[in-house]
Parts: C-alpha cells; structure tokens; sequence
C-alpha cells in the first residue's frame, strides 16, 4: 500500500461494466516540494504522474465529489505494467485506490455552513433540561 498527495488533472470517467460493478477513472500529478537551503526557498522538484482507479462504492463516492482540479489524498496498491509503443519498452504506472479523500488541508473552503449564534448563559437557565 502506498499514499499518494496529489491533483486531479482530469474529468473523472465513470462507468457501469458488464458485470454492473461501478468503475471510476482519473489521473493525478504529485509534485515534490523540497527546501533549498542554499536560495532559502522552497522549490518544485519531480512531478509524478499515475492512473488511478476506483470500484464499487467507492467508484460511487469519487463521481460525486470529485472534479478536475480537486487536492486529494489516495491510498492503494501500486501496479506497474510494461508496453511496446514506438519500437521501444515503456512503463505506465497504475494505483488501484482503496481510499481517496479530498486533502483539507489545501482546500480554502467547502461552503459557507451558517454560524449558529451561542446564546447567552442567562437565555440557558431558563431553557428547560431535556432529560
């Protein structure tokens, strides 16, 4: 298992296989950050590309809440598969996601829920206790 913090760069496909499992689809970038002491300065380093797929009820959940351009978080196995493509060996590199959340910790906001007053110790004593 492996956890991957990363973007969603692409729409999501979700699709229904013969078998009537869900099956969800997208890719995501991963971008290093590291500190160069010598600049004082963070700094980009690789960027990781991978596939991710999702089944079932989770298929389910990523199609209605997540979109392009979304910070998730994704843990899962980590496949890698070799093919030929232009007279050359190539390796794509496939996770197949047994959890995905969206990465709070880079979201500025969900909405805007409403704030419900706290009322004042004075208006309490005079509500009756419920039990």
């Amino acid at each position: 298992m492996i956890t991957v913090v990363g973007t969603v760069v692409n729409d999501i496909t979700y699709k229904h296989g013969e078998d009537g499992k869900a099956s969800a689809f997208f890719r995501i970038s991963s971008t290093e950050r590291r500190y160069n002491t010598a600049a004082g300065d963070w700094e980009d380093g690789e960027t990781l590309w991978l596939s991710v797929s999702c089944w079932r009820k989770l298929a389910d959940s990523v199609k209605t809440t997540l979109s392009k351009g979304d910070p998730v978080i994704v843990q899962g196995k980590l496949r890698m598969r070799y093919y030929e493509k232009d007279d050359g060996k190539r390796l794509a590199i496939h996770l197949d996601a047994v959890h995905v959340g969206l990465d709070l910790s880079r979201v500025q906001s969900l909405g805007g829920a409403p704030l419900v007053e706290p009322q004042a110790a004075e208006d309490l004593a005079e509500e009756p206790v419920p039990f």
